[in-house]
C-alpha cells in the first residue's frame, strides 16, 4: 500500500464512517468513537444481535473502498496533494510542500496537566539514543508536558536493552503497570499522538488508545517490505472533524518527519572535519566504553562521510546541503511568522517536534550556521525556555 493510499484511507474512511453513523438512529457516543477510528481493524465478524459490532464493520469497510478508490484516482493527478503532502509525481519533479501558506490560529484543544497520580499511573520508562533526533523530539514533549519518565540508553551496537522488543527501533517507550502487561509504545510521532490523546480526552486506558494506531506492512514502489503506523499524526478527540488549526499541526509534523531530519545527516557530515566533530559529539553523549569511543569517533565519521552523500541524493537534497538547511529553516519561519510559536502564545506539537529534532545537533557547526544564517534562533531560544521550564505542565 503506497503512501497516499494510507492518507487517502484516512481522510475519506473518516468521511464516510462518520456519514454512515450519522445516519443510524440511536448510536451512542462509543460506537460513533469506534467507527470513527476504523483503523483499529477488528475482525470484521457480523455478531448476531449486536447492531454496534455491525455499525463498526460496516463502517470501517465504506471507508477502505472508498479510500482505494480516490487513492488510485490521485495517484493519476500529478497536481492533486491532499493532507499538504507531495505525490509521487511531484516528488520526482523535487517540489516540495507549499510550506509557507498556513495560517496559525489557536487549537481548541487543551491538554491538561498530569496529575500526581495520572504521573504514577502512566510509569513511563524511555530506551533511548540520546542524540537521535526522533528520541530527541519525544524527550521535549516529555518535558514540556512534565511528564515523568526513566531513561534507559541503549548499547546502539548490541542492543541488548531492547532484547524483549521486536520492534528493533528507538524510541520506545513502555508502561509498566504491577500485576499487568507492560504497554509497549512505538515511534516518536505514535507515541507523541497517544500521549496527547491521554491528555485531551476522558479515554484512560492506554491499551485502547494504543490501538487506535496499528502497524501495517506494505511493499513499497521498489519492492521492499516496509511498515508504517497508521493515524500516527492524529488526536483521536472522539468527535469527528478536523478544524484548521489541526491540520496545519498534522501537516508539519509530519514534514518534520519528511523533510527536516533528513537534511540533517548530508549537513553534519556534510566534510570530514566536521564528520568528526559530530561523531565525538555523539560518541560523548551515547552509551559507549572508551574503545568503542574511538572506534566511533574516527571510523564511524569516516563511514557517515560517504553515506550522506547516498542520504542526499536518496532524498532529493541540493547539492549545497546547507542552502537546502536553511531553507528548511526558512521555511519553517514562514510559518511562524510574528508569533512566538506556530501554536500562537504556546507551542504546539509542531513546534515540540521541530525544537526536539533540531535539539539533537545543537552546537554543531551546522546548527550555529543555521541560527546565524536564518531566523530561527529567537524561535529556538523561547522553544528551549519553554521546554525546560516544563511550560506545559502549568
Amino acid at each position: 500500500m503506497a503512501a497516499p493510499m494510507r492518507y487517502a484511507i484516512l481522510r475519506y474512511g473518516q468521511f464516510s464512517g462518520k456519514l454512515f453513523l450519522q445516519n443510524a438512529a440511536g448510536c451512542s457516543r462509543t460506537a460513533r468513537i469506534d467507527a470513527r477510528l476504523f483503523s483499529r481493524f477488528r475482525d470484521p465478524g457480523f455478531i448476531s444481535g449486536n447492531r454496534f459490532a455491525v455499525l463498526n464493520s460496516l463502517s470501517a469497510l465504506s471507508g477502505l473502498m472508498c479510500g482505494a478508490y480516490l487513492a488510485q484516482r490521485w495517484a493519476g493527478f500529478p497536481g492533486s496533494q491532499p493532507w499538504g503532502l507531495p505525490s509521487p509525481q511531484a516528488k520526482q519533479r523535487k517540489e516540495t510542500y507549499n510550506r509557507c501558506s498556513d495560517e496559525s490560529q489557536p487549537m481548541e484543544r487543551r491538554p491538561r496537566v498530569l496529575s500526581h497520580e495520572d504521573g504514577e499511573r502512566l510509569n513511563l520508562t524511555l530506551y533511548q539514543y540520546q542524540v537521535c533526533p526522533f528520541c530527541c523530539k519525544l524527550r521535549a514533549y516529555l518535558d514540556y508536558f512534565g511528564v515523568p519518565y526513566t531513561i534507559v540508553e541503549v548499547d546502539p551496537i548490541f542492543r541488548k536493552e531492547i532484547k524483549f522488543s521486536e520492534y528493533r527501533k528507538v524510541p520506545i517507550l513502555l508502561q509498566r503497570s504491577p500485576g499487568k502487561e507492560d504497554i509497549q509504545m512505538n515511534d516518536s510521532s505514535v507515541i507523541i499522538s497517544v500521549l496527547t490523546s491521554f491528555m485531551v480526552t476522558d479515554e484512560k486506558d492506554l491499551h485502547r488508545l494504543v490501538s487506535y494506531f496499528p502497524k501495517m506492512t506494505f511493499t513499497n514502489e521498489k519492492g521492499k517490505e516496509v511498515s508504517e503506523f497508521v493515524n500516527k499524526y492524529n488526536i483521536m478527540l472522539g468527535t469527528p472533524g478536523l478544524t484548521k488549526a489541526e491540520k496545519a499541526e498534522m501537516k508539519w509534523r509530519a514534514w518534520v518527519d519528511d523533510v527536516l531530519v533528513h537534511n540533517l545527516p548530508p549537513n553534519i557530515y556534510r566534510s570530514p572535519s566536521e564528520a568528526v566533530q559530530a561523531f565525538d559529539y555523539i560518541s560523548s553523549k551515547g552509551n559507549f566504553g572508551t574503545m568503542q569511543q574511538f572506534i566511533i569517533k574516527y571510523i564511524g565519521a569516516a563511514g557517515m562521510f560517504f553515506v550522506s552523500k547516498r542520504l542526499k541524493k536518496k532524498y532529493n537534497i541540493q547539492d549545497d546541503v546547507r542552502q537546502s538547511l536553511y531553507d528548511a529553516a526558512n521555511d519553517w519561519m514562514g510559518v511562524v511568522g510574528d508569533q512566538d510559536f506556530m501554536g500562537g502564545a504556546k507551542p504546539n506539537l509542531a513546534d515540540l517536534s521541530v525544537y526536539g529534532v533540531l535539539s539533537s545537533i545543537e552546537g554543531l557547526d551546522a546548527f550555529n550556521d543555521m541560527c546565524s544564517m536564518t531566523k530561527i534562533g529567537p524561535w529556538y531560544k523561547r522553544m528551549r525556555k519553554a521546554v525546560n521550564s516544563h511550560a506545559g505542565a502549568r
